[in-house]
C-alpha cells in the first residue's frame, strides 16, 4: 500500500514505493497510473516531485507518457522495475559536492552547445520561462530553465545522464544552506545573454558560474570561473 513518502530521502522513497507497487502488481502491466496530482497527494508531496518520479521512470523504460492520455506502465514495467535500484543506488552515497563537480560538466557542456544550436524560437522559448507563469515558484523556473537549456543541446545521453541526477542534487539541496531567491533568477538571465551571443565558451563559463553559486560559499563564487 502506498503511503506519505519520508521526507528526508523523499525522491528516493517515492521511487522505491512505485518499484515495489510495480513488482506487488497494485497496477497491471500496461495499464494506466493514476494522475499526477492523485500521485502527489497519495504521497504528500507536490506534484512537482512527483513529476520527476515520473520522468525517471519513464527515462527507465518502466511507464510511458501518453500526452492528452496519461502515464502507462510499459508492458513489462514489472521486470524492468527490478533494476531500477541499481540506478537509484549509484548516487546514494555521494556527496553534494561529488553531484555539483558532475553537474558543472554536464550542464557546461549543455549551454556550450546551447550557443552554437539555439534558434531565435528556442531563445525566446528560454525568455519565456524566465519570465515565469503566475503562481509558478523560482524552484519551478530553475528546473524548467535548465531542462530547456539540455533539450536545445540537442544531446540525448547528457539529457538523460542529468535526469539521472536531478532527484539527488534536489534530495541533498534540500539540507544545503542555500534557497533559491529573487537574486537566482538574475543568474539565469545571465546564461541566457552569454547563450545569445552565441559564444559557445561564455555560454560554458556562465553557467558554470551560475552552478557553482548554488553550492560554493558566497564569498567563493567570484573566483569560481
Amino acid at each position: 500500500m502506498l503511503k506519505p513518502a519520508n521526507k528526508s530521502t523523499l525522491h528516493k522513497d517515492i521511487m522505491d514505493q512505485m518499484v515495489q507497487a510495480i513488482q506487488d502488481k497494485l497496477w497491471a502491466p500496461g495499464s494506466k497510473l493514476p494522475g499526477e496530482q492523485t500521485l502527489a497527494a497519495t504521497f504528500g508531496v507536490s506534484r512537482n516531485c512527483m513529476r520527476e518520479v515520473l520522468k525517471a521512470l519513464e527515462h527507465g523504460g518502466v511507464v510511458e507518457a501518453k500526452p492528452g492520455h496519461g502515464t502507462f506502465l510499459s508492458a513489462n514495467a514489472d521486470k524492468i522495475a527490478d533494476g531500477t535500484g541499481v540506478a537509484t543506488a549509484l548516487f546514494e552515497d555521494s556527496s553534494y559536492s561529488d553531484l555539483m563537480q558532475i553537474r558543472r560538466l554536464l550542464e557546461g557542456q549543455a549551454a556550450y552547445s546551447a550557443a552554437e544550436r539555439a534558434t531565435p524560437e528556442d531563445l525566446e522559448k528560454l525568455e519565456k520561462i524566465l519570465e515565469g507563469e503566475e503562481g509558478e515558484s523560482l524552484d519551478e523556473i530553475h528546473d524548467r530553465f535548465h531542462e530547456a537549456v539540455v533539450d536545445i543541446s540537442g544531446n540525448r545521453l547528457l539529457k538523460k545522464m542529468l535526469e539521472s541526477l536531478r532527484n539527488e542534487i534536489r534530495e541533498q539541496r534540500q539540507f544545503h544552506y542555500k534557497v533559491l531567491t529573487d537574486e537566482d533568477r538574475l543568474e539565469h538571465w545571465k546564461v541566457l545573454e552569454a547563450i545569445k551571443t552565441r559564444d559557445s565558451g561564455k555560454a560554458w563559463k556562465a553557467m558554470l558560474k551560475h552552478v557553482d553559486y548554488f553550492w560554493k560559499k558566497p564569498g567563493q563564487v567570484k573566483n569560481a570561473v
